[in-house]
């Protein structure tokens, strides 16, 4: 009888074992391009083309916002979002934009069809809601199912596709993905749920015809050595690139070396970048400044910052008129965006 029961046991608990791993190699999946270089998405609006060309362009605005997939200020744990919450802060996202008087905008962290944003592709409502005929999008992100937050099972992100968007009033002739490496230190089982961040290169096409090099970025936020390769990985691109037209601009994750404080932040007291050169490194980047390089200029998190991590850098095609922090309120992500105005220098 002993027996019979521990036979039981075992097959009870052999059943178990085998449905957990069925359910992580399905719900890790779902990943429908791994290349480490991949073409973007592209897409053109055509309710909002212009009717006629539109003239040679004096001056450029570019603005870089991290949007959080629409859920606001408020932490990942905050979830589950309803639809309307999801489509009112994007429709306050694009009011943002509208009246910053931007051209072209690098978005992070938006979800392209996921289910905790209830399968609305950002990047082409923000595109919509501003009236723009240009965007063209990366996948960083892609997974059946992510369980996380971990608890309560109601609070799972599900179904997963996530990434970035370039979003433009000009024209976008190519897009090119660049895989950046997940940290080494995590556990196999993190990372297979675990998004792959990437560079993403839009080649604009300007009024006139010049071509505007963009490179939104996105770097590692948890592991510094990782975020050491990330903006290792963007100055061998951006070094490879001979063009004067170029504007590197995202969430770096990283303060700059000047910054006062470094560590203990009120919202985040875990976060320590004592040691961290991710924008030392992106200064040595060939041919770029700085804009807005004051320390101060914090962007995180939006509802008090106390720290810089999104930037704007551009070689001497473009020539700076101003820059700043849009810290308007009522605030729309956790992050800030930053806008940068440039004219054109003639060659």
């Amino acid at each position: 009888m002993l027996l019979r029961t521990l036979k039981a046991i075992a097959v009870f608990v052999g059943l178990i074992l085998v449905a957990a791993l069925v359910f992580l190699w399905w719900a890790s999946g779902g990943e429908t391009d791994g290349a480490l270089v991949a073409p973007g998405e592209i897409e053109v609006l055509e309710a909002y083309l212009p009717d006629a060309p539109l003239p040679p362009a004096a001056r450029l605005d570019v603005l870089t916002f991290n949007v959080g997939y629409g859920r606001g200020p408020e932490g990942d744990y905050a979830g589950p979002w309803t639809e309307a919450h999801i489509a009112r802060h994007l429709e306050g996202i694009a009011a943002q934009i509208a009246t910053s008087g931007a051209d072209l905008v690098a978005l992070q962290e938006v979800d392209l069809g996921a289910a905790r944003s209830h399968y609305i592709h950002q990047g082409r409502r923000l595109a919509e809601l501003l009236g723009w005929p240009y965007l063209s999008c990366v996948r960083t992100w892609e997974n059946n199912y992510v369980p996380f937050p971990y608890w309560p099972p109601s609070r799972h992100y599900g179904r997963m596709v996530s990434g970035q968007c370039t979003l433009c009033r000009y024209p976008i002739a190519r897009s090119t993905r660049y895989r950046l490496p997940q940290p080494a230190a995590n556990p196999f089982w993190r990372n297979l749920f675990y998004l792959n961040r990437a560079i993403e290169h839009a080649e604009v096409t300007l009024p006139g015809g010049r071509t505007l090099h963009v490179y939104n970025v996105h770097l590692e936020a948890f592991d510094q050595v990782n975020r050491q390769r990330h903006i290792e990985r963007l100055r061998e691109l951006v070094d490879d690139n001979d063009s004067d037209l170029v504007v590197v601009l995202g969430d770096f994750n990283a303060p700059p070396p000047e910054a006062r404080a470094r560590d203990g932040f009120p919202d985040e007291p875990d976060s320590d970048f004592r040691g961290d050169t991710t924008i030392e490194t992106a200064r040595t980047i060939r041919g770029l400044s700085q804009a807005l390089p004051a320390p101060e200029a914090f962007t995180f998190p939006a509802e008090a910052p106390n720290r810089r991590l999104d930037y704007i850098l551009y070689r001497d095609g473009l020539t700076l008129a101003g820059a700043r922090v849009l810290d308007q309120t009522p605030v729309w992500s956790d992050h800030l965006p930053v806008l940068a105005s440039f004219s054109l220098t003639e060659r």
